[in-house]
């Protein structure tokens, strides 16, 4: 406390030197007013939903205070706060984090949780770093089991990292502690399962380069978890309902003219976990060598990683794996008019599905914003390539395609969800421009593919879409039509078709004024329905003092 003290006088001090200067200060922002008609709005729920965002960023004689905000009459998700304030002031070297934010300490404690609460982040000099941080990490819910969501207790957290960088090394240091409140949403929550958590994680980190090309890295973490603190704490280490679990991973790399080479390895107990994550991928052990370089004068570019992970260290599971990890990316730009990439790996990593169904078929931005939905894939296979046939003053065509293959194994809780479950999804399309009369065409198919436990899926069609620019591009308007056929186990199980049109005006560059228009007609099990989502919106962006456009 005193040192931030210290420090609030001395940046007090400053401030007081740059008074009576010229632009001491400065404000920029916006304000962004979306209203919204849907005419598919389930019962009970208003059909019309206003959403406002703004922002505001001030700059006091070389202080910055940014505010951002966002307000909705309506809850989009059930897992995520919609309605979100947040404050981040910053001086030279120090930045004050209020409302809603997020940090990351490390993969093994506070890893990018949103948080209500206080942040900040010290960085004095070049050498010396710090961050902490303090706030409810949930909310307490009720629960609701008509749609599936469990009651939760409320959670909060705090920790703090620091790390200090030396000639040729680099040592750090982070604390993280979270835990629910005893206090039940829901009586019947023991009943369920549901105990209160708490967890304390301590870990540290080191880099050393005793060459120039040689750099050496590593981090050890330690958990220690309680299923339910009301019968032992995180810090009872003897406690009946306490554990202790612990994570380390280390890697040295060789660099050269031509690329670089290592190695690593990361084990991670079974049953580890961390209640800053909204996952955390547990019990195994991976060997890896790292290879990338550059060919035929950076037209092809290289980088793989191959290994070995183990997993069931513990034996107590019923399958005791045992693979060849693979990770290889490989791109090919032989001019500025065609490129390809191509990746494939089977390293474990968690992403949000959404299918190209769901996207093309969504009327507004805000029935997609679950981000919790995660599903654990353990294996992915991509490949994208760009062709411009020509590019003239007077017209541009290319082509582009993308497809993309997803094995899943389940989702972040301990329930399997989509175990063996295979995603392909596949676009491609060819595209028409005018760049003189600011007129572009094109023509895409989407290809979408699910098999799970329930069965196959499949859904595809074409999307026909026309961009035009009016009044030097001050008026941009859009429209696009789609339609796609969806299918289980290759029966027609209906079909959607949905037109979108939009239009913004520009004005003075500071006021932007849209429109859109969605209408959807759905063919399901003989029956037909239709809906239609309208938004109006207005932008607003300013800026203050007003620039010298004479300069």
């Amino acid at each position: 406390m005193a040192v931030l003290f210290v420090n609030a006088i001395s940046t007090y001090s400053q401030q007081l030197e740059q008074i009576g200067k010229k632009d001491g200060l400065k404000l920029n922002g916006g304000l962004n007013v979306n209203q919204m008609y849907r005419s598919n709005a389930a019962s009970g729920i208003d059909p019309y939903a206003l959403v406002v965002t703004g922002n505001v960023a001030a700059n006091v004689y070389g202080m910055s205070i940014p505010v951002s905000f966002t307000w909705s009459n309506q809850n989009w998700t059930y897992t995520q706060p919609f309605n979100q304030f947040s404050i981040s002031p910053s001086y030279k070297w120090a930045t004050l984090h209020l409302g809603y934010s997020s940090m990351s300490f490390s993969p093994y404690s506070l890893s990018g949780h949103t948080f209500a609460g206080a942040g900040i982040v010290l960085a004095p000099t070049d050498k010396l770093k710090f961050s902490a941080m303090f706030g409810r990490l949930r909310k307490a819910l009720p629960g609701d089991t008509v749609s599936g969501f469990d009651p939760q207790y409320k959670r909060m957290g705090k920790g703090m990292k620091a790390s200090y960088t030396f000639k040729n090394a680099e040592v750090g240091v982070h604390l993280f502690h979270g835990q629910d409140d005893t206090d039940k949403p829901f009586e019947k929550m023991d009943s369920l399962g549901i105990t209160p958590m708490e967890n304390m994680v301590l870990g540290s980190t080191f880099m050393v380069r005793p060459w120039q090309r040689l750099t050496m890295r590593g981090e050890v973490s330690v958990s220690s978890l309680s299923r339910d603190r009301r019968i032992s704490g995180a810090t009872d280490f003897n406690g009946a309902a306490t554990h202790r679990y612990h994570a380390a991973k280390s890697d040295i790399s060789w660099s050269t003219s031509i690329g670089s080479i290592g190695a690593g390895i990361e084990y991670v107990e079974p049953g580890y976990e961390t209640l800053g994550a909204y996952y955390t991928v547990n019990d195994f052990v991976n060997y890896t060598l790292n290879l990338a370089t550059m060919m035929l004068r950076g037209k092809v570019t290289m980088a793989a990683n191959v290994g070995l992970r183990q997993t069931n260290l513990d034996n107590q599971s019923d399958t005791d794996q045992k693979d060849i990890i693979q990770n290889f990316n490989v791109g090919f730009t032989p001019n500025e008019k065609f490129n390809l990439s191509a990746s494939y790996s089977n390293f474990y990593n968690y992403t949000h599905i959404q299918t190209v169904f769901e996207e093309t078929n969504t009327h507004t931005e805000y029935e997609l914003l679950d981000t919790l939905s995660f599903t654990q894939i353990n294996e992915n296979i991509s490949l994208s390539a760009n062709w411009q046939i020509k590019k003239t003053e007077t017209a541009k065509h290319s082509l582009n395609g993308n497809i993309n293959f997803q094995q899943a194994s389940q989702n972040q809780s301990d329930v399997m969800e989509n175990a063996d479950s295979r995603f392909v999804n596949a676009s491609g399309g060819y595209s028409w421009a005018r760049p003189k009369q600011n007129l572009s065409i094109g023509l895409n198919m989407n290809y979408s593919r699910n098999k799970t436990s329930a069965g196959t899926g499949e859904a595809y069609g074409p999307i026909f879409f026309v961009r035009k620019s009016l009044f030097d591009k001050k008026w941009r308007n859009s429209l696009s039509v789609s339609w796609n056929g969806t299918y289980m186990e290759q029966e027609s199980t209906g079909n959607v078709l949905t037109a979108r049109l939009g239009s913004n005006y520009a004005l003075k560059k500071k006021h932007l004024l849209n429109l859109s228009m969605a209408y959807s007609q759905r063919d399901r099990n003989g029956s037909t329905n239709s809906y239609v989502t309208a938004s109006l919106g207005y932008s607003y962006r300013f800026g203050w003092p007003k620039k010298d456009t004479n300069r």
